[in-house]
């Protein structure tokens, strides 16, 4: 998915604003860190989680991710009502406001990276090093 692709996607879920966070992959896209993302993973609370559970009646799926309750929709999306344990209002107050979208924090995602620790985690906590790099010495 790129970054228009997210866009569209988030729309046609129709998400409230202000209950969501993008997470992972997609948020590196908006950034212009990644360029492409498989999917959407989304932190949710409140009215966007209600809205999340309201899709189970339109064919989502409900189980349990990691250590968090998660709604699979299609093959492309899975909103989560935490993130690895930590509660959906924290990560959502330290999420950022990228490209109109709320994200998750480059913080949270650069953790979330080093405990994972899997090869496309290590391959994107170089390339977030790199944007950071390029971000305090603009023009080399």
């Amino acid at each position: 998915m790129t970054a228009s692709d997210i866009q569209r996607r988030l729309a046609e879920l129709g998400l409230p604003e202000g209950d969501y966070a993008l997470h992972s992959s997609a948020a590196l896209v908006l950034r212009g860190i990644l360029d492409e993302a498989g999917d959407l993973d989304i932190v949710a609370r409140g009215a966007a989680w209600r809205r999340a559970l309201a899709m189970l009646d339109e064919g989502a799926v409900l189980d349990s991710g990691r250590q968090d309750l998660r709604v699979s929709v299609a093959d492309d999306v899975e909103i989560y009502d935490g993130w690895m344990g930590d509660d959906a209002d924290a990560v959502i107050g330290r999420s950022e406001l990228v490209a109109g979208v709320r994200c998750a924090s480059l913080a949270d995602i650069v953790a979330m990276k080093e405990r994972l620790g899997r090869p496309k985690d290590v391959a994107h906590l170089g390339r977030i090093a790199a944007y950071l790099a390029g971000r305090r010495h603009p023009g080399g």
